[in-house]
């Protein structure tokens, strides 16, 4: 996963209509502020909205270039 990449936030419950289908593009990697925390991936979501997902529950769905 790198900056650029197409990823999908796999986190919720996959057909839930309480919970629509998060894809984003990755901007950044922010540092964990913990030892014990989970690697964050900062990305732009398909609304613009920016927001800090966790990089364990994402999957690339299109690499950049």
């Amino acid at each position: 996963m790198k900056v650029g990449d197409l990823v999908k936030y796999e986190w919720l419950v996959e057909g839930d209509p309480k919970h629509p289908k998060m894809i984003g593009t990755v901007l950044d990697f922010p540092p964990a502020t913990h030892a014990k925390e989970f690697q964050k991936v900062k990305v732009i979501t398909q609304e613009g909205v920016i927001e800090n997902w966790t990089m364990q529950f994402c999957k690339v769905i299109s690499e950049s270039r």
